[in-house]
């Protein structure tokens, strides 16, 4: 079977040659809209377009890739968040495609990293989603191409952190003067002491990594309200808990899995991917400040 070209794109659409060039490549110096881009696009996936990359890297200089590494701990038995950046990667997919990008991802086991498949590639960019900073570096030195890294601490202006204030995100959910916040378990040490840092004193926060660690917290907090972050820490909670005590940090657009007696706030999780997506981009573009946080925070 013939493998789709541009020109098949472009008269599918009924556009020129270079107005599909200019959209697939992510150029935004073109005027075209909003319409057009989508059209070209729907039409490029109906056809299963796939770009040339080896081309495209010789007259762009770039490889048109970006590496994705998701780290994974065997020891969790509630890996909550490991689902949630799947869910992101998802989107993440989704809008650097609309760039030009194509995403190559990998778990890495944080028992046992091997990256010797990723770093074998001609990567342009690299997100690194969930890392303690003892495995960070270790990953680190195989790359010469920008890294981002997602929910993490990381006293190092070399790497741009992108993490979402969950305790701004909680205070807001709920107006109660007694706090008891349920996180999922992180794999970033770091990320965790410095939550624990910042809560205030009407504040407990516990990082939660089984079923039993949810129901001893609640025998600690019989009769107060909880605020638990992710739609599935929330039914998990709502199973030891009267509904009508819990709100939840909803980070997947998922509140449709919670009963409607329970309250909820969203953290958007494809403003999310867009933000973290256009950073990268920029410095792989070399079109950044240094700046060592972008904090998403509760609107």
């Amino acid at each position: 079977m013939k493998r789709p070209t541009l020109k098949d794109i472009a008269k599918e659409v009924g556009v020129s040659v270079a107005t599909v060039s200019y959209v697939l490549n992510g150029n935004e110096k073109q005027s075209i809209s909003e319409e057009t881009k989508d059209k070209i696009i729907q039409a490029a996936n109906r056809l299963n377009y796939v770009p040339n990359l080896a081309a495209r890297s010789l007259v762009k200089r770039k490889s048109g890739l970006v590496g994705v590494l998701i780290l994974k701990h065997k020891q969790n038995k509630m890996p909550i968040f490991t689902n949630h950046n799947y869910k992101l990667l998802e989107k993440i997919e989704e809008y650097l495609a609309t760039k030009g990008y194509h995403v190559l991802s990998s778990n890495i086991s944080v028992e046992e990293p091997n990256l010797d498949i990723i770093k074998q590639r001609d990567l342009d960019g690299v997100l690194v989603f969930n890392v303690d900073n003892r495995i960070f570096y270790d990953i680190s030195i195989k790359f010469t191409v920008p890294i981002l890294l997602i929910d993490a601490v990381l006293d190092d202006i070399l790497f741009h952190k992108i993490n979402v204030d969950y305790l701004g995100y909680a205070r807001k959910v709920s107006s109660e003067d007694k706090k008891v916040i349920l996180i999922p378990h992180l794999n970033s040490e770091h990320l965790m002491d410095k939550i624990r840092e910042d809560k205030r004193e009407n504040e407990e926060v516990y990082f939660i990594s089984s079923v039993d660690s949810v129901r001893e917290v609640v025998k600690k907090h019989r009769d107060e309200r909880f605020i638990v972050v992710s739609e599935e820490l929330g039914v998990i909670l709502s199973r030891f808990v009267e509904k009508d005590r819990i709100s939840v940090i909803c980070i997947n657009n998922e509140d449709y899995l919670l009963d409607e007696q329970i309250n909820k706030i969203e953290v958007d999780i494809e403003n999310k991917a867009k933000l973290i997506s256009d950073l990268l981009l920029r410095y792989i573009d070399k079109n950044y400040k240094y700046v060592q946080y972008t904090i998403i925070e509760a609107e």
